[in-house]
């Protein structure tokens, strides 16, 4: 039986679902990268001055894509309401000025609103009513979302914007492929679970994490790699059935500490698995795996 909660981030990270398992026991090593990951590890750059951090992550996300596609507004902020015209309007208002605006202010609220419309998405109406009850209310505007952002928000993501263009971007080659999904998780009759990574260039595979690691014995922060950071990875190049994409390395751009950290994927799956792993070989059990009934 298939046992999967639905979403793969949430899979990931327990153990007892199928592909948290799977991960967990094809790759059980996971100290020789996070101790490797810690040696070059970069220092502190953009500290949290306290917005929500899950929204800050979102923004981030959302803002990498649109400096790379800015006509392009994420399917991700628009499919809380599919079929309302007027959300849609204002959806698409904040990712233009997200994407286009050069007022640094301005800008970071719009990516702070449309983070709150794809928050609200993933984590549902109960969990994150502010959209949905300002979408009923006939109060969502573009001025109402701007709003959403505090003075600790608007900072941290210009900041964390900055840094992204000084350090990430310039890395990137074509073909880009942003919000990417996959053969197991886009839309459709082979859709058997939510997954959509944040980034694919040149066939490298990037998580942007926008975590802090915890403060060590001297007060500071070393940025550190959690064993769940390596697993999505793993995880979204499994689901790539096809090999649509290429995938050839992985990597995380830290966004607080301006690092990207990348490994060949061969090197990754060998020293995790202790052995010369079959990849191909692993994406079609994952592939059967995931066609069992569900739990």
């Amino acid at each position: 039986m298939y046992n999967t909660t639905g979403m793969f981030s949430k899979d990931v990270k327990d153990p007892k679902t199928s592909i948290g398992r799977y991960l967990r026991t094809n790759f059980p090593n996971t100290k020789p990268l996070q101790v490797e990951y810690k040696g070059s590890a970069g220092e502190l750059v953009v500290d949290s001055l306290g917005a929500n951090p899950g929204n800050v992550g979102t923004a981030v996300d959302l803002i990498v894509r649109l400096i790379l596609e800015p006509d392009e507004t994420p399917a991700s902020a628009l499919i809380l309401f599919p079929f309302n015209e007027t959300y849609h309007e204002v959806v698409n208002a904040l990712a233009g000025l997200a994407g286009r605006s050069g007022e640094s202010e301005l800008a970071a609220r719009a990516a702070w609103g449309l983070a709150l419309c794809v928050s609200a998405y993933r984590a549902g109406a109960a969990w994150a009513p502010l959209v949905p009850d300002l979408v009923r209310s006939n109060d969502f505007t573009v001025d109402k979302m701007l709003e959403q952002a505090d003075g600790a928000a608007v900072a941290e993501l210009i900041a964390l914007k900055e840094l992204a263009e000084e350090r990430l971007i310039p890395k990137l080659t074509a073909p880009l492929s942003l919000g990417p999904t996959f053969d197991l998780s886009k839309l459709g009759p082979t859709q058997r679970i939510a997954a959509e990574a944040d980034l694919i260039a040149g066939g490298l595979l990037i998580d942007i994490k926008t975590t802090l690691a915890p403060r060590n014995k001297t007060g500071l922060r070393p940025d550190v790699l959690k064993a769940d950071n390596v697993y999505q990875l793993l995880g979204y190049a499994l689901l790539d059935y096809s090999n649509q994409y290429n995938i050839d390395r992985v990597g995380i751009f830290s966004a607080r500490y301006g690092t990207l950290t990348e490994w060949p994927l061969e090197r990754v799956t060998s020293l995790m698995s202790g052995r010369k792993f079959d990849f191909p070989a692993a994406r079609q059990e994952v592939w059967e795996m995931m066609q069992q009934d569900v739990a």
